[in-house]
Formats: structure tokens, sequence, C-alpha cells
């Protein structure tokens, strides 16, 4: 007996239209793609999808479905269609014009707080989270650090409205400000530990990146000439911001150990520690 023809509507047929769109535009993992964006419109965990395969769905929302693949088709980042991406195991809140936060910059908070745990627990601390972005860096402290504040910086109005949308929604408000800045706050404090995944894309690279990656904001990428050009305003006054003992968390690029071992600051580097890569990713300072 030969299988019923699958319907227009059927959660199988749809998977597999929206995989073989994107093999032809040639995205990487086609088919995972096709599952999340799937997954997303049914507001379902993926493997629903393979739970009830023969089960149709509205042509409302296959209509978005449709959308959201021309739109994946065209390389728009998935974070930006679905409004979503996954930070240490929690959701943020993403749109077009905010950087979107990479796995690798989880490292940084790890260290980050194994540095609070063995030098600072139980006290208050005071952060500064520079770029914060959709504030996934920020809040993850404030939700792991029972006893601190932070202050999140960044250029962006939309970034900082992101943002604060974010520490709402996982209820760290009371704990967070964010201020529009160029770098570093404009009022005159101290911190136990500063963090920032600063732009640090070599210029002349950007043009190369892929294009997905090109379609976020230029400002959050572009590192300067070097790419070394944000790092070192940061290492240069974070000196004047952090109490004696605090600490300095940058993430770097690759290749980019060599300038911090060299770079003389009144900061002095501890380490620099590597990615799940292999990468030096995480420069790690202390003032004396």
């Amino acid at each position: 007996m030969q299988n019923p023809q699958p319907k227009r509507n059927e959660i199988r047929r749809l998977v597999d239209s929206g995989t073989r769109l994107f093999q032809v535009c040639n995205l990487e993992d086609p088919r995972r793609n096709a599952e999340i964006l799937l997954a997303h419109i049914l507001k379902k965990p993926v493997h629903y999808i393979y739970s009830f395969p023969y089960e149709t769905i509205p042509s409302t929302m296959v209509k978005t479905y449709v959308r959201m693949l021309e739109k994946r088709a065209c390389h728009t980042p998935i974070q930006y269609i679905t409004g979503e991406v996954d930070f240490f195991g929690r959701g943020f809140h993403v749109k077009k014009g905010v950087f979107i936060p990479r796995p690798e910059t989880e490292i940084m908070v790890e260290k980050t707080l194994k540095l609070y745990r063995k030098y600072l627990e139980p006290s208050h601390v005071k952060i500064l989270d520079i770029g914060t972005g959709c504030g996934n860096i920020a809040i993850t402290l404030a939700k792991e650090i029972r006893k601190c504040s932070v202050i999140g910086t960044d250029i962006s109005l939309k970034s900082l409205k992101i943002s604060s949308h974010n520490a709402v929604l996982h209820k760290v408000k009371s704990k967070i400000r964010f201020e529009k800045a160029n770098l570093f706050p404009r009022s005159k404090g101290r911190f136990h530990i500063i963090v920032s995944n600063p732009p640090y894309i070599p210029r002349r690279d950007i043009s190369s990146l892929d294009e997905e990656v090109q379609k976020e904001p230029l400002r959050a990428l572009d590192g300067g000439v070097d790419g070394t050009a944000v790092i070192k305003r940061i290492i240069r006054r974070a000196d004047t911001f952090l109490h004696n003992g605090g600490f300095l968390l940058m993430e770097i690029g690759y290749g980019q150990a060599g300038f911090l071992r060299n770079f003389v600051s009144k900061v002095q580097l501890l380490s620099i520690d590597k990615d799940l890569a292999g990468i030096e990713r995480v420069g790690i300072f202390r003032k004396p």
C-alpha cells in the first residue's frame, strides 16, 4: 500500500521544502535551519517536528514560515528572524542593528565567575559591561552573582532598549543600569570587575566576513586598522575605573594575544585563556 500524498501544510513537507531551498542557497546545515524556523512558529521544541510529522498547521502559519524562509535564504541571521538567541542557558531577545552574542563569549563569563568566587565572594561587587549589546553578559552576571550591581554601556540606543527589555525579562532590572556611553560611563566610580566583548575585527577583513555577519552592526565588528583600536582604549583607561585588585576581562580576536602581551599599561596581564577551538580568546588583567 502506498503512503498517502503528503498535504501541503504537513509539518514534514514544510521542513523538507525549507531544507531544499536552503541547500540551493548553500546555507550551512540547511535542515537544521528549517527545523528551527518552523519550531519557532509552532512555539514548540525542535523534537516536536519529528514527534508529530503528519500534523498540519494553519495556512497563516505557513505564510509566516515562507516569509522566514525567504529572509534566511538571503542570509539574514536566523537570530534576527526569530528575534531570539541562546546564551549561557538563557534566551535573549535580539533584533536587526544589535550585535548577536556568540557561544565563545560564554568562556569570558565563566572566567569572570571563577574570579569572583576565588577573590571577591561573598562581598557585594560592582561590575561594568562595556558594549553591552543585548545585555547578555551583564544580565548573566547579575543572575549568577547574587550580591552585585551592574552598569552596561553602549553607544547604540537600539541596543540599550533591547538590553533593558531583556533585564526585565530575566527579572534583574533592579540590579542593572544601562547607559548610553562611548565605552566608559560618564559618572565617576570604580568597579571590582570590568568585562567587555569589544569590536576586534581588523577593518580590512570586514568585507571578507560571511554575508550574514556583515548584516550585523558595523561598529560592533570594526576594531580599526589592526583590530585593536577599541581594545587599546579600554586597557588605557581601565585602571581609573577599577578598584585596587579589580579585574578586567576582554574577549580578543585571532592573533591578538601577542599584542596584549606586549602592550604597556597600568593593569597587569594575568593570563590569556583559550576557547574550545584552541584560540587565545580572553585576556584577564588585574589592577595592582
